[in-house]
C-alpha cells in the first residue's frame, strides 16, 4: 500500500519547499508555482493589476492543465516563505495560436481547447500576466532556463500601459498589425533560435518489435551503463520482459526510452533517459506525456516512480509530488525518492465492453487497425 502524499498545502511555506527552489539572493528565490499558491497568485494579480482579471477558478484551471503556466518569486520571511511576485503564461496549441491573431479567444477565462497540456507541442505563448514589483529582469533568466522548450516560437502581450509599450518597444515587441500599435494593443516578441528552424521530428511509439526493444536497450545503455556507472545486471534488472518499454525518436534516430510496470491499483514509470544530445528538446516531455496516456487509457488514476534526488525539480514541473516516507531509500549508487501523480480519467479508457478486435491491437496503437484485422478478410478455414 502506498504511504499518504505529502502534498502541497503540506509543504507550503516550509523550509523543503524552499529547497527545491533557484536561489536568486538569500531571501529571495524562483521557482514553479504550484496550485497550493495560486490562491495568492490571484490576489496579487487583483490587488496589483485589477479586480476585474482572471478569476481564482480561472487561474486554477489552467495551471492544472499544465504547470508550465505559473512561475513566482518568493521572499524568505524568518522560517517561513512568502510569494512576492510571479509570471503566468497561457500555452496556446494551434487552435489557440490561430484564436489569438483572430481575436477569437477570451484571454480573461480562456477555453482549455486552445491550451496545451503538460508535455504538449506549443505553437506560440501569450504572456498572461506579470507581477514582479520590478525584479522581472532578476528572474528572466530563470525563466529563460526553465522554459527552454519553448524558444524559437513566438511571444505575445497585451501592452495595457504606456510605460509598457515603451518598454516593450525597447525589449524587441512589435506591433502585430499596424492598429495594435497602441495602448491595449497586441505585441509579438520572438525569443531564441528563429521560428524558421527547422524544429526536429519527435515522435514517441510503444515498443512493438525486437528491434525497437534493442534500440531502448542501447539508450540505456549509454545513460545508465556509461554515464552513470550502473553495473550491468541492476541496469537490466530482470523486469524489462514484464513491461510496456516506450521509444522516443528524433529525426527517426533512437534519442529516448522510459518503462511501464502496472500493479493492481497504479502504474509505475521507471528507466526514462534521453541521450544527452537531445536533452534540450521537448522529448523527455513527450515520453512522461505518452506514458501517462497509455496509463490512463488502460484506466489507472495514479502514477508513481522512483526518480533520483537530484531531478526532483523536474518531476515537480510535471505534477508529480513526493510520497512520504521516513526510511532511507537508495540503490545502485544514487539516492532516490518516490513521487506520485493523480492522473484524470482517459475520456476513451480500454474496458471489457470495447471491441474485441480493438483489445488485440498493438499496445499504444489502440485508435489503429492492426495486422489481426486485416487478416480478418480472409474467411475462416481451421487449418489445424
Amino acid at each position: 500500500m502506498l504511504e499518504t502524499i505529502a502534498d502541497g498545502t503540506a509543504r507550503k511555506a516550509t523550509i523543503n519547499e524552499w529547497k527545491t527552489f533557484d536561489m536568486i539572493a538569500p531571501d529571495l528565490a524562483f521557482g514553479r508555482l504550484t496550485e497550493s499558491w495560486i490562491e495568492e497568485a490571484n490576489r496579487l494579480l487583483h490587488d496589483k493589476i485589477s479586480k476585474d482579471a482572471a478569476t481564482l477558478e480561472t487561474f486554477r484551471a489552467v495551471q492544472r492543465q499544465n504547470p508550465d503556466s505559473f512561475w513566482g518569486l518568493w521572499r524568505k520571511d524568518g522560517e517561513k516563505h512568502r510569494l512576492e511576485g510571479f509570471y503566468c503564461q497561457l500555452i496556446l496549441n494551434e487552435a489557440g495560436h490561430d484564436a489569438l491573431l483572430q481575436r477569437g479567444i477570451t484571454l480573461k477565462k480562456p477555453d482549455a481547447k486552445f491550451l496545451c497540456n503538460a508535455g504538449e507541442s506549443a505553437a506560440a505563448i501569450y504572456i498572461w500576466a506579470t507581477v514582479a514589483e520590478r525584479k522581472f529582469d532578476m528572474i528572466r533568466p530563470m525563466l529563460a532556463r526553465s522554459l527552454g522548450q519553448y524558444s524559437g516560437i513566438p511571444y505575445y502581450a497585451t501592452l495595457a500601459t504606456e510605460a509598457g509599450r515603451k518598454a516593450g518597444r525597447m525589449g524587441g515587441m512589435r506591433p502585430v498589425t499596424p492598429q495594435d500599435d497602441r495602448i491595449g494593443g497586441l505585441y509579438e516578441l520572438r525569443l531564441g533560435y528563429s521560428h524558421k528552424v527547422k524544429a526536429p521530428d519527435i515522435r514517441v511509439v510503444a515498443v512493438s518489435t525486437s528491434e525497437q526493444l534493442e534500440q531502448v536497450r542501447a539508450v540505456r545503455a549509454v545513460v545508465f551503463m556509461g554515464e552513470q556507472k550502473c553495473p550491468y545486471a541492476e541496469e537490466f534488472d530482470g523486469n524489462d520482459l514484464c513491461a510496456t518499454h516506450v521509444l522516443g525518436l528524433v529525426d527517426g534516430e533512437p534519442a529516448g526510452c522510459a518503462r511501464i510496470r502496472y500493479f493492481g491499483d497504479f502504474a509505475k514509470i521507471e528507466r526514462l533517459s534521453v541521450l544527452s544530445r537531445y536533452r534540450r528538446t521537448e522529448l523527455k516531455f513527450k515520453l512522461v506525456a505518452y506514458v501517462e496516456d497509455i496509463v490512463r487509457r488502460k484506466g489507472f488514476n495514479l502514477i508513481y516512480g522512483h526518480p533520483q534526488q537530484r531531478i526532483v525539480k523536474f518531476w515537480t514541473r510535471l505534477g508529480y509530488e513526493e510520497v512520504r516516507r521516513n526510511t532511507p531509500f537508495q540503490f545502485s549508487d544514487h539516492d532516490y525518492t518516490e513521487m506520485r501523480k493523480s492522473l484524470p480519467s482517459h475520456p476513451e479508457p480500454l474496458t471489457v465492453h470495447d471491441d474485441p478486435m480493438v483489445l488485440i491491437r498493438p499496445e499504444g496503437d489502440w485508435d489503429r487497425a492492426g495486422i489481426l484485422e486485416r487478416s480478418a478478410a480472409r474467411p475462416v478455414t481451421r487449418p489445424c
